[in-house]
């Protein structure tokens, strides 16, 4: 089964799903081959998107699709599974799954709501249980050898989603779905040409089209694994749908995008912006976190947004920071405070002058005062 726009449905698809209308109406039943016409009244009656049967007897080894302006596109996919067969790569990317959820600097940029301990056997147990699946560490392998930046984003957005995921008292069960839906988000791109993946310029319009059917890619990936349970698979393709429906695939609206795919976008957002890519260096932790402020209720929802935020620290305990004032001072407590406004101790004055007797300052009560980086 696929999720397709109604602005790609073609003559001779075959709905998976009835189609409903607002009411709860039945409009087509399922199995129902579409004709232009019906393709009409969905665009009419504004259905975003309908489920279709999978189709049959396409290539698995090229792919033709349209783009905006009506060019066909078309590429050669990756030779997949000669990449699967390689067990060297697939056992690399179990030992990197099971370095980073021991690493010990895992949580410093992070606050959670829970004991630490806990969390950290958790999140252990969750992804050493999907790398330890065959088919779900070939697809490990297969992303490690398609780039090695796209898997540590995969780890680092299922980190930031798990996080969220628990603070939102998900079961254990959600918090396998949700893991493993922000694990495999990117998968698509390993189906895309590499020379177009790792470009050190900006896209032109039909490479960004191509690189945008990552989301669709990815989600026909997953769906064919019985291994990978439906909101999971969905988070792939929805995982750049946007609040005010602004996004892609299918420009979906708040309302209407899975909480698991929403929570995915969020951590896949903050840490893209936040490691280096390509074609830039990485942005700030800071600007990272304004972007995502301003986002909330544009890109975002405000309330999952805020959840996520509440769980960031920019600058942690014992980070050396200079503050607006010209002042040095020593990061001391973060907890129950404003992201950057945490409890800092002055150890040396704008002027130059060591403080003999260090002295703290509550950021929080001195809003003129704001952090403007870390101290040199």
């Amino acid at each position: 089964m696929r999720i397709v726009g109604t602005a790609e449905l073609k003559p001779g698809d075959v709905l998976e799903k009835a189609v409903l209308n607002q009411k709860g109406i039945v409009m087509l039943e399922a199995g129902t081959i579409l004709t232009e016409h019906y393709i009409q009244r969905l665009k009419t009656l504004r259905i975003q998107y309908v489920h279709l049967a999978s189709r049959s007897g396409h290539s698995d080894d090229k792919f033709e699709r349209k783009g905006r302006g009506g060019a066909a596109m078309a590429w050669e996919r990756p030779d997949i599974a000669a990449m699967k067969n390689d067990d060297k790569p697939r056992k690399e990317a179990g030992k990197l799954i099971a370095e980073f959820a021991s690493r010990e600097a895992l949580l410093e940029q992070l606050v959670l709501p829970f004991p630490e301990a806990n969390f950290r056997q958790t999140f252990r147990d969750l992804v050493m249980d999907i790398s330890r699946q065959q088919a779900l560490a070939e697809e490990l392998g297969v992303m490690l050898q398609t780039d090695r930046m796209l898997f540590e984003h995969a780890l680092n957005v299922t980190l930031c989603s798990s996080i969220m995921g628990a603070s939102r008292g998900l079961d254990k069960s959600q918090m396998y779905e949700l893991a493993l839906g922000a694990m495999f988000c990117d998968v698509g791109m390993t189906r895309l040409p590499v020379d177009l993946t790792k470009v050190n310029r900006k896209l032109n319009g039909p490479e960004l089209e191509i690189l945008r059917q990552h989301t669709s890619e990815g989600y026909r990936v997953l769906k064919a694994m019985k291994e990978v349970p439906p909101l999971a698979a969905q988070c792939a393709l929805l995982h750049h749908e946007r609040y005010r429906g602004s996004g892609y695939p299918l420009g979906m609206t708040n309302d209407k995008i899975p909480e698991y795919a929403q929570i995915v976008a969020i951590a896949d957002v903050y840490n893209a912006l936040g490691s280096p890519r390509h074609h830039r260096n990485a942005y700030a932790p800071s600007e990272a976190i304004e972007y995502l402020s301003a986002a909330g209720n544009y890109d975002f929802d405000w309330e999952l947004t805020r959840s996520f935020l509440n769980h960031v620290v920019i600058y942690p305990v014992s980070t050396r920071i200079k503050l607006s004032s010209g002042q040095l001072a020593t990061v001391m407590e973060t907890a129950n405070r404003p992201i950057q406004r945490p409890l800092v101790q002055i150890f040396r004055e704008a002027d130059g002058t060591d403080v003999i007797v260090p002295y703290t300052m509550e950021l929080q009560s001195h809003m003129n005062v704001v952090i403007v980086g870390k101290a040199d």
